[in-house]
């Protein structure tokens, strides 16, 4: 599963300048899953948004490649 992490800023919940960006993306046959989180090394604050291939059509984005939290863009 390629994983790609980078620092991207401060933290919206105590300013410390260690938000991180973690992407995620695995493929096994048809099932494809897409991950984003955003998460602070120094108070925890953490997001995170997940899209599957077997979703319901209305529930998948247009673009899963690129981070809903800071638009930063994944390799797919």
């Amino acid at each position: 599963m390629p994983r790609e992490i980078l620092r991207v800023g401060a933290c919206p919940k105590c300013d410390a300048d260690d938000l991180q960006c973690r992407y995620n993306h695995f493929e096994k046959d048809e099932l494809r899953i897409v991950s984003w989180e955003h998460k602070c090394a120094e108070c925890g604050y953490r997001e995170t948004t997940a899209f599957r291939s077997d979703d319901p059509e209305e529930l998948q984005p247009e673009v899963v490649d690129r981070c809903p939290y800071c638009g930063r863009q994944g390799h797919l």
